[in-house]
């Protein structure tokens, strides 16, 4: 009896060693990717519902010399057109609206003389040609200053780049009109949709659209000179820019393929690649999505070991800092980071040395 509990405790400190050795390694890799400058904000690194890493680097305020330690809240950017995209989905899993219903039908009131062309799928897909108000506002053409309805007005006059469904063209636009379709039909305002349907049913009880959020409880956000950003402007719904946490989005990747938010059918189709990087028109600005586009995810084959790769689904945001969400699919490895001030939102070499365990 004595050898059988001698044994047993000595795996259990095998394993407790073998984890803190794992957490340390990958936290001295990621301190590395800090130094090197590729990160200055939070990561969470997961197996499934377990967290196994969870940390900030940087600073958070620069007033009082306050480090970030992983738990702040961060603008997610356009990793909010994965609630866009699940919240529509559900309305065609309850058949209130289909995939091949065009725009003219759904909402009446955009009068572009092409929207009886462009369809649902289009929409989510972004292949719809509509002109992306976020980078007209970035080019001068149109102000940052325009409400919802005026910018709506402005693109509906816009030729689109395209006939609706024969490219790929990521468009804000078409993500905020989905989000004016789940109003329509839900008969409520877009945020409070998407926190019955999503935050509540997954517990996700720091996650608000952002002008919920008072700005004093934020980390500061810099600029590339170092100095502290005046965050502003509009958050029209529906093309992200919600305001969340590391646990609150780890909640959410590990919901993804549940019963909980769409039936099977739903995942199935918003994991199916429909846009492909060859799609995307030759003046496209900035550089075009290098991975598929299913509808509100990229599909990715990344690698999983030293010698395999496996499908994951992910979403990056830029814009108010850069952030990055992916979920490998069978495994369930699952990986979120941001940033306070503006860099590459994926972190190639964490997603590699997670593969090569070194």
């Amino acid at each position: 009896m004595k050898n059988a509990l001698l044994i047993l405790l000595t795996l259990i400190a095998q394993l407790t060693f073998g984890q803190e050795s794992t957490n340390n390694a990958l936290s001295n890799f990621i301190g590395k990717l800090y130094v090197q400058g590729q990160l200055h904000g939070g990561v969470l690194v997961a197996d499934g519902q377990e967290v196994v890493y969870k940390e900030g680097w940087g600073i958070a305020k620069k007033a009082t010399h306050t480090a970030l330690d992983g738990t702040e809240s961060f603008y997610i950017n356009s990793m909010g057109k994965m609630f866009t995209a699940i919240l529509t989905l559900q309305l065609v899993d309850e058949g209130i609206i289909s995939l091949e219903d065009n725009l003219e039908a759904l909402l009446e009131d955009f009068n572009h003389p092409q929207a009886s062309q462009v369809t649902l799928h289009d929409l989510l897909a972004h292949r719809s040609g509509l002109r992306d108000y976020f980078l007209l506002q970035l080019s001068g053409e149109m102000s940052f200053e325009i409400s919802k309805s005026e910018m709506l007005v402005e693109v509906s006059k816009m030729d689109l780049k395209f006939e609706p469904g024969n490219k790929f063209n990521y468009s804000n636009t078409g993500y905020i009109l989905l989000s004016l379709i789940v109003e329509k039909y839900r008969q409520k305002p877009f945020y409070e949709v998407m926190n019955e349907r999503i935050f509540k049913v997954l517990a996700m009880e720091n996650t608000y659209p952002k002008y919920d959020m008072d700005p004093s409880q934020m980390p500061d956000y810099f600029s590339s000179d170092g100095s502290v950003d005046q965050i502003g402007g509009d958050d029209f719904g529906g093309d992200g820019g919600e305001i969340s946490t590391l646990e609150d989005m780890h909640k959410f990747m590990a919901a993804l393929g549940s019963e909980e938010l769409l039936s099977e059918k739903m995942w199935t189709l918003a994991f199916t690649p429909h846009s492909f990087p060859s799609e995307v028109p030759e003046d496209a600005w900035p550089p075009p999505h290098q991975d598929p586009y299913g509808y509100g995810f990229s599909i990715m084959e990344l690698p999983y070991t030293d010698n395999t790769t496996a499908r994951a689904v992910a979403h990056g945001g830029a814009g108010v800092g850069t952030s990055f969400a992916v979920r490998y699919l069978e495994s369930q490895r699952i990986i979120i980071n941001w940033n306070n001030m503006f860099k590459n939102p994926i972190l190639v070499d964490l997603i590699e040395f997670l593969a090569t365990g070194q």
